[in-house]
């Protein structure tokens, strides 16, 4: 686990969002490891673990069309923006 900067994580988890993705799962931890963020790739779909303010799942078909990949980046954002308000510096684990 490193420690890397708040943008370069979101950039990190738009891209895996996507159907190309090199990662199969990438999770993102704040600094007391609390709050959690992760992306978990399985035959083309993307599925959203958040676990914080919110625990919740989400699931999105990114092999088929270009407006669940739109979905699930915004979807990530939103997210992102949620449990890593006024973090500077997230953990990050990725495994490929």
């Amino acid at each position: 686990m490193r420690l890397i900067p708040v943008k370069q994580a979101l950039n990190m988890m738009e891209n895996a969002a996507t159907a190309k993705s090199e990662y199969r799962k990438l999770t993102f931890l704040t600094a007391k490891k609390d709050r959690s963020l992760s992306l978990e790739h399985e035959n083309g779909t993307v599925m959203l673990h958040e676990q914080g303010y919110r625990d919740e799942r989400a699931t999105f078909d990114v092999a088929i069309d270009s407006e669940a990949t739109r979905e699930c980046k915004h979807a990530v954002k939103q997210a992102f923006k949620r449990e890593f308000p006024r973090s500077h510096k997230v953990y990050v684990s990725a495994v490929k």
